[in-house]
């Protein structure tokens, strides 16, 4: 039996839910579960995260249509609502007060933020291309909770879920890096008593056998941690020009054991392992037109994200077993999806020279032309 007889008159739903890793990030055209039987119903999907300047919330339209599934995936009034079908709105709530607070930072008087629709085109696949979005570039609060309300205009019927906000992962608690004595941003010395030196002032991964770490403390209501070492550095081409560029060091996911904050987090490499990394992510990287390349700074990235987003994750992570048989999770009322909060952290630091220096000559490293702390190529390490 094909697939296409399979799912005639069968629709799963025609949403598209987004690649998670802690935020919205990539949408992709794919199927997933039932709606009832000749009922409609709403599929959302919504990170919210204080750190973004644009918020977005993904509503599609899910139930089973009395022709093929297929042909009906590819018409987009059959998976989309439009600001005529639908009103989309957020509120914020403190926890034990039911009346509604201040949605918007900057603005003294907005507590209901209405989003607008906004249309998207998405990679060919199942469905049609063709999907709409609903966003705010409001400024949003890192405390509180907020309501999400989607009001079918038709009927008057009410879909709404609720998410805790997290705040942001704190530098000034507990540094992000482990061997440094001061913790400057990048560009600029935050001095403690007394101007540091150079030496402690700057990161230095040149001692390759050396395990260092990156820590920090738990945040409240944040259950799940993703940790991104981002090396940046600068292309000077023939043509005259610069670009810039850069390269993740990516670190298995963290999670707290209670959501009360302030639980010691870490995650440990060989410095030797920063190197290999580099080396296989720039060997991806485009190389023509390219006379040197300058290591610039490193920025630390910790993302954080609720703990119905862990829950809707886990759920949905894909079965390593022949049993594909799994429960769904939903908080929406009303509705199916998830809609959660995130939050991300960034931190940057300058380079000590002998960190450059071993970047321009390490095997790994020393093929993509980085330049040393002199300005200049070499294939000879001290």
């Amino acid at each position: 039996m094909t697939i296409r007889k399979k799912m005639k008159n069968t629709l799963l739903i025609l949403g598209l839910f987004c690649t998670i890793m802690l935020c919205l990030t990539s949408c992709k055209n794919e199927l997933n579960v039932l709606a009832p039987s000749g009922e409609e119903s709403v599929s959302v999907y919504g990170i919210l995260n204080p750190n973004d300047s644009v918020q977005t919330i993904r509503i599609n339209k899910v139930y089973l249509p009395s022709g093929d599934a297929l042909v009906a995936a590819q018409d987009a009034n059959q998976i989309n609502y439009d600001s005529s079908e639908i009103r989309v709105s957020l509120e914020r709530y403190l926890t034990g007060n039911s009346t509604p607070q201040l949605t918007t930072i900057g603005n003294s008087n907005k507590q209901e933020i209405l989003l607008t629709a906004k249309q998207i085109n998405t990679p060919s696949g199942v469905f049609n291309q063709s999907q709409m979005i609903w966003q705010t570039t409001d400024k949003l609060y890192s405390n509180g909770n907020y309501k999400l309300i989607i009001k079918i205009k038709k009927t008057g019927r009410e879909i709404t879920a609720i998410t805790n906000m997290i705040d942001s992962v704190k530098s000034n608690s507990k540094p992000f890096i482990y061997h440094p004595t001061y913790y400057p941003s990048h560009g600029n010395y935050i001095t403690t008593g007394s101007n540091p030196t150079p030496q402690n002032a700057y990161i230095d991964y040149s001692t390759l056998t050396a395990t260092q770490k990156i820590k920090f403390n738990s945040i409240a209501n944040a259950k799940l941690y993703n940790v991104v070492l981002r090396f940046h550095y600068i292309d000077s081409l023939l043509t005259g020009t610069t670009n810039t560029g850069y390269v993740d060091y990516q670190f298995s996911e963290l999670k707290s054991t209670t959501l009360l904050g302030g639980e010691a987090l870490e995650v440990s490499f060989l410095a030797n392992d920063f190197y290999s990394n580099l080396g296989n992510e720039m060997a991806k990287k485009i190389t023509s037109n390219i006379n040197n390349r300058r290591s610039h700074y490193l920025e630390y990235i910790i993302k954080a994200g609720a703990e119905s987003l862990n829950t809707f994750l886990l759920v949905n992570q894909p079965s390593n077993t022949i049993a594909q048989d799994k429960p769904n999770y939903t908080n929406i009322n009303g509705g199916i999806g998830i809609f959660s909060s995130s939050s991300r952290s960034m931190i940057t630091h300058d380079m000590w020279n002998d960190f450059i220096d071993k970047i321009a000559c390490h095997p790994s490293t020393n093929p993509f032309g980085f330049c040393n702390s002199a300005g200049k190529k070499t294939n000879i390490c001290k």
